[in-house]
């Protein structure tokens, strides 16, 4: 068993809130949490939703997004903000986590940048790491982090067993 799992997506599947449904399941069953999760609170002007990153151990939250204004087409990543992000590793990493959640290898992280280091961090700390992966990034994620990975579906049930048996492991 592996302590590293990604669930592959479609850009038209609802990550998202599959990721936040998953992370209250297992919250449910006592797992203490790190990382983060992404919400999606509003719209920018009907362009664009306002995002920010849940830090899972504080419940603090990051904004990720900026509005550029009304000639854009959509938002830009913030870098700043997901910068701030990345400190709520730091916490799971010194309280040993139970479980790391990213909410996605995303753009960012496939360019090199992003969460792309605390990920690493966590999983080379042996702390178990949960993360999305969109399906046109899984190459970028697969040389990253090779072969020794779960391939889970994006079922919560399946996600929540695996998550139990990884930390389990772990301890």
């Amino acid at each position: 068993m592996t302590r590293l799992a990604a669930i592959p997506y479609a850009s038209d599947f609802g990550i998202d809130a599959f990721m936040q449904g998953v992370v209250a399941r297992l919250r449910r069953r006592g797992l203490r949490l790190g990382g983060v999760i992404q919400h999606n609170d509003a719209e920018c002007a009907n362009r664009c939703m306002a995002m920010s990153l849940e830090d899972l151990a504080s419940g603090a939250r990051f904004p990720i997004s900026q509005d550029l204004g009304p000639a854009a087409e959509g938002c830009r990543l913030d870098a700043a903000g997901l910068a701030a992000a990345a400190s709520a590793f730091a916490g799971a990493l010194a309280e040993r986590a139970d479980l790391v959640v990213v909410n996605k290898f995303g753009k960012q992280e496939a360019l090199g940048e992003g969460l792309r280091d605390e990920i690493a961090k966590a999983a080379m700390a042996g702390l178990p790491v949960l993360l999305a992966v969109r399906l046109d990034f899984l190459p970028a994620w697969r040389a990253f982090v090779g072969e020794d990975w779960a391939e889970l579906a994006a079922d919560a049930d399946t996600v929540e067993r695996w998550a139990i048996d990884a930390t389990r492991l772990a301890a």
